[in-house]
Order: C-alpha cells, then structure tokens, then sequence
C-alpha cells in the first residue's frame, strides 16, 4: 500500500507541471498508481480534504472513497461480504501493468452472480466490473485495481489451503462489525443449505467446507461472536449448523443459492 507521503509527492510534481512519466520515474511508482491517484485526487488540496474527512477509515480503504461519495457503512459492509467471497472462490491474478480480482461462479446462480458483481462494484466503484464466460458453467466476475493486493493481503503465491492465512487488524475490525457479511460471503461461495430428510421429516441445515484450517476458524469464529452453534465432521473439513434457531436465523440474510 503506498503512503500519503507518496501521494502527496506524486501530486505536488503533478501541480508544479511534471508528466505523468516523469513522475512514475522521480517517485519509483508504477504509471498506473500514478494516474490512479492523479484522476481520483487531482490536487494536494483534493488529497488533504480527503485525509480530513475520513480520519476513521483504516488506510487501506481510504484509496477507495471520495470526499463525497458513499456512506462509510455501505463500504465497510460491502468489504466484509466480498472478503468472505475472495478467501471463498476469490483470487487476485498479478498482471503486466496491474491486477485482476476474479471470482469464480456458476452459471445455474444469476442472483450471486449479480451480487458478487454489486459488492465489487462499492468496493472499487471507479472500475469496470466485467463477466466474462469460461468453459462449462462457469462466470467469471472480475476487476482490475491496482490496490487488490492492499485490500486482500492473504494474496500470495499458491493455494490458500497450502499458506498461511490471517486477518489484518483493519480487516479482524471490519468482520468483528460485520459478521452477518461476512459469513455470507464464505457460504455463497464454499457453503450451502442443504435439507436433510430423516423419516420423511425435512431437517434443514447449513454446510461450510473448505481445504484451509485458516479460513475455517475464521468461519467459525464469525458464528461464535453471533452465537450460531455449528459442529465439525469427523474429517474436520465440513463444518455443518444444524439446529433450527440457527438455520432460521441464517436464512434471514442468506437463505438457498439462486
């Protein structure tokens, strides 16, 4: 994540007339950073107002509101539900030039397809959110950013499930505040409802699985802190909730993929 002492120098020699090259050159910063920031600042002035007016907002988030956009709130919701889908079927792809976020859907589920799309949408307003079709029932959503991997710093070389993965105090912060998106998001993606039938009698419930210990604590340490009681298979990979209270209070704000 670059500073605000990087910011600041790459529009004071945008003001004093220096070309954007010229400036990637003097700052060691990549062109791409360099126009990002010029077009979404224009001045010193634009970037202290800023500072100003979001003195709350972790750092790595403060590149992504304008001094008169969005209410914090939508924001911070946005980014714990998409968190929850990137350690789901999210992956950050390093290209020449810049960055590509991907998440992996399928076709059957047009509803997730289109809110996977939205939360992209507020995380990163200023770029475009793309579909693209892949082979068999596959959707791509996906956006270029510079700043993915300061906004998913568990980006890194190989699987999740092979690496460490661990939560940011910033980002521990949003998920504490917003749990409800958070758990979302990992279900969408790596979970489901499914009705188990015993009798004849419906027994619904809900399944999360995933090759990462990491990510699984973090699953059920969201469903602690909202006293969602879940149990663990005997593999330890799937984590299942099953008692009515909790499903009812699961398909509130979630409810089977459409």
């Amino acid at each position: 994540m670059h500073t605000y002492e990087e910011y600041r120098e790459i529009l004071s020699l945008w003001e004093q007339g220096r070309k954007k090259k010229r400036i990637a050159i003097i700052t060691g910063i990549n062109r791409a950073t360099v126009h990002e920031c010029i077009t979404r600042y224009q001045t010193v002035a634009g970037l202290e107002a800023f500072k100003l007016k979001h003195p709350d907002v972790p750092k790595n988030l403060q590149i992504l509101i304008e001094a008169n956009d969005q209410d914090h709130q939508e924001l911070f919701r946005a980014y714990g539900y998409l968190l929850g889908i990137y350690l789901g079927d999210g992956c950050i792809a390093r290209l020449r030039k810049t960055f590509k976020l991907r998440i992996a859907c399928d076709t059957q589920y047009p509803g997730l397809i289109e809110s996977f799309s939205a939360a992209v949408h507020v995380v990163s307003p200023h770029n475009k959110v793309g579909k693209v079709k892949q082979p068999g029932n596959c959707i791509e959503v996906c956006c270029y950013s510079n700043f993915w991997p300061d906004l998913f710093p568990q980006h890194g070389i190989g699987r999740k499930h092979l690496r460490s993965i661990t939560l940011e105090d910033w980002q521990q912060g949003v998920v504490n505040k917003y749990p409800h998106e958070f758990i979302k998001g990992l279900l969408q993606t790596d979970g489901c409802r499914t009705n188990n039938v015993v009798n004849g009698k419906n027994y619904p419930r809900y399944e999360f699985a995933n090759f990462s210990t990491d990510i699984r604590n973090l699953f059920s340490e969201s469903c602690n802190q909202l006293g969602i009681h879940w149990t663990r298979s005997s593999g330890g990979r799937n984590i299942q909730i099953a008692r009515r209270r909790d499903v009812e209070f699961l398909d509130q704000f979630i409810g089977p993929k459409s």
